[in-house]
């Protein structure tokens, strides 16, 4: 049997158990600072046991209440990498990827999963679920799109077999998988530009909102996980979805041909669509912010979708006005997209 490691210090001297014992009692007490001084101290002693290992866990929990997390999840890895046979190995690489995915750290995530797939082949569900979506989210990041494709869809998979996705609430982990989907729909999108000719530009367009709403329909799916951080960013995204569709409708010049009145008939008739697409946009920048105020969430998410709010509220009062300007009625811009639509179809 290994004996305990002494540390000695100018004020007292600590066997390694009594340390950690001090450790665990303060993280259950909340004294998360005190709990990681006390675990950092055994990991800076201990280059080897039980003791390492299962400070390092600890270690990464009290990192992690006190928000450090980029301490967590290198505590996370160091334990999953240094000592694959622990009993925790399998537990601290799927956190350290769940801490990572939180952080955007999306190279840092894939390289996890990449270990965590190779090691745990048949690990359960969220965890593969977990290191499909970091997969996915790390190759997108690259533009390799086609790759990360298909372990979203792995990932889908098991979802569909377990019936995970079911009317109402969904586990938790499954937030970063439909996330990735929506992030993948979204990328599919924006390279579906539209085209200046008119008998193109309905078609074009269409195609165009029929991604965007399949990507829409994956972020509402993340928002179903009921975690504020995944929600906040899923909602921001569908906001942004629609204001560069409104950004590049904006760009779409006139036909060249025809009257004056056809032409301003044209510009009517965008931008009618212009502040439908705004007022939806504006709808789930609201409903977001709404739910960051009653969860509490603070972060950089928060504070990109109350910028683009404001933003989006000056875009729709300057629609607003140059419609109001326009000399036709709502009824006749809906009969000029209509005819536009017509003169579109083959």
């Amino acid at each position: 049997m290994r004996v305990a490691t002494t540390i000695v210090t100018p004020d007292a001297a600590f066997d390694v158990e009594e340390l950690f014992c001090s450790g665990q009692t303060a993280l259950r007490q909340g004294d998360y600072a005190r709990a990681a001084q006390a675990f950092d101290r055994v990991i800076e002693q201990e280059t080897a046991g039980i003791w390492l290992e299962r400070a390092l866990f600890q270690g990464a929990l009290a990192h992690e209440a006190q928000g450090d997390l980029d301490g967590a999840a290198q505590r996370f890895e160091q334990l999953g990498r240094r000592f694959p046979q622990a009993a925790l190995a399998a537990e601290a690489l799927l956190r350290s990827m769940r801490v990572q995915l939180h952080r955007e750290a999306w190279p840092q995530a894939g390289e996890i999963a990449r270990i965590y797939l190779e090691r745990y082949p048949t690990s359960g569900p969220a965890g593969r679920i977990v290191a499909y979506a970091a997969r996915g989210l790390e190759l997108l990041a690259a533009d390799r799109q086609t790759e990360a494709e298909y372990f979203i869809a792995k990932g889908l998979q098991i979802v569909d077999q377990l019936e995970l996705d079911r009317a109402g609430r969904i586990p938790r982990d499954l937030a970063q998988l439909y996330f990735a989907l929506g992030e993948a729909r979204r990328q599919r999108a924006e390279q579906s530009r539209l085209s200046p000719d008119v008998k193109e530009f309905s078609a074009r367009l269409e195609r165009r909102c029929e991604l965007l709403l399949e990507a829409q329909s994956a972020y509402s799916d993340s928002m179903r996980a009921y975690d504020a951080h995944w929600s906040t960013m899923a909602g921001y995204r569908v906001g942004e979805l629609y204001e560069r569709l409104h950004e590049e409708l904006m760009q779409i010049p006139p036909p060249h041909t025809g009257t004056e009145r056809e032409r301003l008939l044209f510009e009517g008739a965008m931008r009618l669509r212009y502040s439908v697409l705004l007022n939806k946009a504006a709808s789930m920048l609201e409903h977001t912010l709404a739910m960051a105020q009653r969860t509490g969430e603070q972060s950089e998410w928060v504070r990109r979708t109350e910028q683009s709010q404001h933003q989006l509220e000056e875009s729709r009062q300057a629609e607003e006005r140059a419609l109001n300007q326009l000399p036709f009625s709502r009824a006749e811009l809906e009969r000029a997209l209509d005819d536009l639509a017509a003169r579109s179809r083959p």
